[in-house]
């Protein structure tokens, strides 16, 4: 009667209650797998990202590089330019001045002749 009970058992209950586990089983199985697919996925779309972003930073630095080279070559020439303007400038006041000199020095002289007369004439 036991056998009997454990065998009628066993064919109602724990083959359908099995066949459940196991298909369960299976699926638990299958979403792992596929699970794990999609972890894959984006570990790779992961490391696809970093490897661009790393690939951009490296050429921002060449056009930051670049630019600043760029800018350094302008500020040298713009430097050259301003330093050679002020040269032709200073050589011009520097001429203007001497001109300047040479008048005032014409003026003292002939100012110097008059009061020369001048005392010549209030002593002689």
């Amino acid at each position: 009667m036991v056998w009997g009970l454990y065998l009628a058992l066993t064919r109602i209950f724990f083959k359908p209650v099995g066949a459940i586990i196991a298909e369960r089983e299976s699926r638990v199985a299958a979403d792992s797998q596929r699970l794990q697919g999609m972890l894959d996925q984006v570990e790779n779309r992961t490391q696809s990202l970093e490897n661009q972003i790393a690939q951009a930073r490296q050429e921002a630095a060449r056009i930051r590089e670049e630019w600043a080279a760029k800018g350094e070559g302008i500020r040298s020439r713009s430097l050259a330019e301003a330093k050679e303007r002020a040269a032709l400038t200073l050589a011009e006041k520097m001429d203007e001045l001497a001109a300047d000199v040479v008048a005032v020095e014409r003026a003292l002289e002939k100012q110097i002749v008059v009061f020369s007369e001048k005392i010549k004439q209030a002593y002689l």
